[in-house]
């Protein structure tokens, strides 16, 4: 079977954003071989994570704007070549101080991708066709994040913390021809976008530099909060002054001609509504995603390995509600499988306020099936919807100013879900010192197993409570999806239908101006 050239383009764009995403996640069930590898403290090592996490958060709000200027290709390959590169660095770093900084390399690869990767495939299809094209895009997306852990946790128990790395030379390489053979060049941006340039005669420089700045203070800030808390000091002084730059960088691309991003988009209800759904259930739904694999590595003692399998129903549930959701876009819309799937995520963390210190893998299959089910449904339709009423001039931007929202917010799902765990944790040390004295008089157990009792115990209530405030998020995601507009395009087609005609597939006239 042939595939058409933006089929061709699709698979090879979702090969090379695979590596990024599963790289994410890959290294943090590694870092206390990676610590012992290199002799330091976990504490100089867990910035390997926080150093990737921030490159992206750095590079994710400017490539849209590059991408117009200097085509889209190419910085998809540049992007591909320094992930590349980067990966190759951190498998012979000599000392963990080189491999911090070939992870910031890589980062700024990885972060690259995405919204670039998103701009492309978007131009490449009609407002009808972006549903399937979407969902496909997505799978890497949501099943990075669930697949990261596992197969970091097999490559280092196999091989050595160096294969997690490794690993993307090959994939990397293969992607990277694939996309130089493949994929159209600047001539097919200008094409797209309906002009001459790539971009505008002005450059935004001092919006480029409140941007990069502001959103990784902002990110580093809310980062930190997760672990040091929201009331110390270095975290108020990062919060305060991301919080100064983005203020300052919003200002400035309202008076700026060509903006690094294009805030006046937020000027469309249909965009605006999208994008803070995506913004509530990025920080509720996948924020709470982190909260079961250090239940069953906090309380359970099992490995980040055997976590990980635990959670493969859910990523392949995910794959399940992508594939259901771009089928059904065109025919039902985004507003009821929002709401769909919002709903079914806030059922299924009925069974996860239910857990107990004996609580096992196979208790939570059947809820781990329906949450991936539900965020498989609900996430497609959200971002189609919103780049539905961005013309393709505007995609790449858009797409950039909606991958450094989602950063912030998930950043923020974290680290509140994060600090509330804490506190309902130590709430519950009373109740656990209760429970576990009396287990501890019966059974004359030693002084240590008895602590181990009590935090196990205040954790896993702590954690019940901590799931029964995302499902009352997961329910409010539900209501507020009622009210998300309607794809233009849809309407269009359907009112064609019923008089008769057909639409023909274009790109959509922007409703906020260029």
């Amino acid at each position: 079977m042939h595939l058409s050239y933006r089929w061709q383009a699709t698979l090879v764009i979702a090969l090379g954003l695979l590596m990024a995403i599963l790289d994410a996640t890959i290294v943090s069930v590694v870092l206390p071989q990676i610590a012992t590898a290199f002799h330091t403290s976990y504490q100089t090592i867990t910035w390997i994570g926080t150093g990737y996490f921030l490159a992206n958060a750095a590079i994710i709000p400017i490539v849209g704007y590059i991408s117009d200027r200097v085509g889209a290709k190419t910085i998809f390959l540049i992007a591909l070549g320094v992930f590349t590169l980067g990966s190759a660095l951190c498998a012979f770093a000599p000392n963990p101080q080189a491999l911090i900084a070939f992870r910031v390399l890589q980062g700024i690869g990885g972060g690259a991708l995405l919204p670039v990767a998103m701009a492309m495939i978007f131009r490449l299809f009609g407002p009808t066709e972006r549903a399937g094209a979407m969902s496909l895009l997505m799978i890497p997306l949501l099943l990075g994040p669930a697949f990261g852990p596992v197969l970091g946790g097999y490559l280092a128990t196999n091989f050595s913390w160096n294969a997690i790395f490794t690993i993307n030379l090959p994939i990397g390489v293969v992607a990277f021809v694939l996309s130089l053979l493949v994929l159209r060049g600047r001539a097919a941006d200008q094409e797209a976008n309906g002009t001459n340039e790539p971009g505008g005669k002005g450059f935004d420089l001092l919006g480029l530099l409140l941007s990069m700045g502001g959103f990784t203070a902002f990110v580093y800030g809310i980062n930190r909060a997760g672990t040091d808390g929201w009331g110390t000091g270095t975290v108020i002084a990062f919060l305060v002054a991301g919080g100064v730059l983005l203020a300052a960088f919003v200002i400035v691309e309202l008076l700026v001609k060509d903006p690094v991003m294009d805030v006046r988009l937020f000027r469309n209800y249909t965009f605006s509504m999208a994008n803070f759904l995506i913004w509530v259930t990025t920080a509720v739904l996948f924020g709470s995603i982190f909260l079961l694999p250090y239940f069953f590595e906090g309380v359970e003692g099992l490995s980040a390995m055997t976590t990980g399998e635990i959670l493969i129903a859910q990523g392949l549930a995910m794959a399940v509600g992508l594939a259901v959701s771009g089928r059904l876009y065109n025919r039902v819309g985004p507003r009821l499988l929002s709401v769909i799937g919002a709903a079914i995520v806030a059922v299924s963390m009925i069974g996860f306020t239910r857990l107990s210190v004996t609580t096992t893998g196979a208790d939570v299959q059947i809820w781990l099936i329906l949450r991936g089910l539900g965020l498989g449904l609900v996430a497609q339709p959200l971002q189609t919807l919103a780049v539905s009423v961005v013309s393709n001039k505007q995609m790449a931007k858009a797409t950039s100013l909606m991958s450094s929202t989602k950063t912030v917010f998930g950043a923020v799902g974290v680290a509140v879900l994060t600090t509330y765990l804490t506190q309902r944790a130590t709430t519950h040390t009373t109740d656990a010192l209760a429970n576990c004295a009396q287990v501890a008089h019966q059974a004359g157990v030693h002084s240590l197993v008895f602590q181990a009792c009590v935090s196990q115990h205040a954790l896993t209530m702590g954690m019940n409570d901590t799931f029964l405030f995302s499902l009352i998020g997961c329910a409010i995601c539900a209501v507020l999806a009622i009210f998300v507009g309607r794809d233009p395009a849809l309407a269009a087609a359907k009112a064609a239908n019923q008089r008769g005609e057909t639409v023909e597939e274009q790109a959509p006239v922007s409703l906020v101006g260029d």
